[in-house]
């Protein structure tokens, strides 16, 4: 039996899905399967994983389009490992990825799930969002973005059962940012590890960088969001942060604004004790140092 269960939705990626793939079976951590969805591919990605002569892939092929959020979801329900890994068909790991996160997973048994920090590259690389390792960081951060790299993560399939956790299939995007959610309102724990693991690629292609998705994309982030700000603000109170952090953090906005956000935040979550205040204010000193210019 697997020890992790590797999955990866795929489509119309012929050009990139080699280096990724390669990428998973080359780790220096043998112990996994490999679960690739093809997602209806019109090029020939599925004759290039099909090339490969290694048991521990299990190529599934859709017979329609249902979308990565789908695939993701059906995945988690058949993986046989007890834990499951993410990568995207684009992007690219380190080889002792995930020899260097199980051992933390097994060594930290409270996180639910880990990421890795992360390299960007390609077209109009930006630099990475990933920062924090600390839970509580991590945790105060989700208020207002997305900490964790998607094709870094691994977690713990146990905990997600007991909770009746899985991706949100009505998510076209934002379906890892509202999954994280999911585990923290469940009492999980998030962590990252503090190691480059991960080779993010970016380019036009990217489901978070097409125009028709990204208005979609926004939506639903608000409304994980509003989720967990509803742990502590009451709803006049969201309306009024999500006012102040217009364009935050991807785009250009008002630091002083954000600032001001920020505390209305801290006065809520501390009030509910929620959170160490010299954590939180080790992110809202980042903010106001400029590190979150992406």
């Amino acid at each position: 039996m697997p020890q992790i269960s590797v999955v990866m939705s795929t489509y119309n990626r012929a050009d990139m899905i080699k280096q990724s793939a390669e990428s998973v079976l080359g780790q220096t951590y043998s112990n996994f399967e490999f679960i690739i969805i093809d997602d209806c591919s019109k090029d020939n990605t599925c004759q290039i994983i099909e090339a490969y002569k290694d048991g521990r892939i299990k190529l599934i092929k859709n017979r329609q389009r249902k979308g990565c959020t789908f695939n993701y979801h059906v995945a988690q329900n058949i993986s046989r490992g007890k834990y499951i890994a993410h990568i995207d068909d684009d992007d690219i790991w380190a080889p002792d990825k995930l020899e260097k996160q199980i051992n933390y997973m097994l060594e930290n048994s409270q996180i639910v799930l880990c990421g890795t920090f992360i390299e960007t590259f390609g077209e109009n690389s930006r630099p990475s969002w990933v920062f924090y390792i600390d839970g509580e960081q991590l945790d105060f951060a989700m208020n207002f973005y997305n900490p964790i790299c998607h094709s870094s993560i691994l977690y713990n399939k146990l905990f997600m059962e007991h909770h009746n956790i899985n991706y949100n299939v009505n998510y076209l995007c934002s379906q890892d940012y509202e999954f994280y959610k999911q585990i923290l309102l469940n009492g999980g724990k998030l962590a990252n590890i503090e190691d480059n693991l991960v080779k993010y690629r970016m380019h036009s292609h990217r489901l978070t960088d097409i125009k028709e998705s990204q208005f979609i994309q926004i939506e639903n982030a608000d409304k994980v969001k509003t989720e967990l700000l509803s742990r502590f603000l009451n709803e006049a109170e969201i309306q009024k942060v999500f006012t102040l952090l217009k364009d935050f953090p991807f785009n250009k906005y008002n630091k002083e604004n954000v600032l001001e956000a920020m505390n209305i935040i801290k006065t809520g979550a501390l009030k509910n004790g929620l959170y160490n205040e010299e954590k939180i204010n080790f992110v809202i000193d980042d903010i106001a140092s400029d590190r979150y210019t992406f």
